[in-house]
């Protein structure tokens, strides 16, 4: 399988690549140093590694947060996992959009983990476009047996618990399946980032815990507009 990451950063090197070869009278060109240290530099939550540590021991987690959020993100995510990790036990959070195919994701997701549920956690973002518990559970019913809360469906809880039990079994944290799961578990892992005041959240997200993520939305057909 092909490293999508790798893949994106040469596409992006080949094109600055071609700018520079140009010359445009009035425009900077970058110098191939500036392409290696421009594309070297990731984007958060793409296979991103962060040490996290749990409340209650104090023992130190590594995190790997990745924005997967389909089947194939999902496949590319495993090897590159496998890849990286190999033979590393690992422990998910994980959460989809309720356009995606529940099914395939759920089979993608089992495979990362030996095909034991007891690894995973499945979260429901505080998104209108988050897949629901029971959906994710109706589609791949091998997952009944992951870690959820259907009284306390918050991703904060299962970030919570995931670092807790990975830091008892020295396991690998992985938290991926949506965009719209970032911010809330960067925030439960103990990352303090600048975020939206509660006005612009109010305002601009929809009333969302973490307005920022509604801009995730692009299609203007799904968002609500008071007139």
């Amino acid at each position: 399988l092909f490293d999508y990451d790798a893949e994106n950063t040469r596409i992006a090197e080949a094109a600055l690549e071609i700018v520079r070869q140009q010359k445009r009278p009035g425009l900077h060109m970058p110098t191939a140093a500036d392409i290696e240290k421009g594309t070297s530099v990731r984007p958060p939550c793409r296979f991103e590694h962060v040490e996290a540590r749990d409340e209650s021991s104090g023992e130190a987690v590594q995190v790997v947060l990745d924005v997967a959020h389909n089947p194939d993100a999902m496949t590319q995510l495993v090897a590159k996992l496998e890849k990286t990790y190999p033979g590393r036990r690992k422990r998910i959070v994980c959460g989809f959009s309720s356009d995606k195919d529940l099914t395939a994701c759920g089979r993608a997701l089992l495979s990362t983990v030996g095909e034991d549920p007891s690894c995973i956690h499945l979260v429901e973002a505080a998104h209108p476009r988050a897949a629901k518990l029971e959906d994710m559970l109706e589609a791949e019913p091998r997952l009944r047996g992951c870690n959820f809360d259907e009284t306390d469906r918050s991703i904060t809880a299962q970030v919570k618990s995931g670092l807790r039990l990975a830091a008892e079994s020295d396991e690998l944290l992985v938290v991926c399946g949506s965009v719209f799961l970032m911010a809330e578990s960067r925030e439960a892992l103990g990352f303090d980032e600048p975020r939206d005041s509660d006005y612009i959240a109010e305002v601009a997200g929809a009333n969302l815990r973490h307005g920022q993520e509604n801009f995730a939305d692009t299609d203007p057909e799904k968002q609500d507009v008071d007139q």
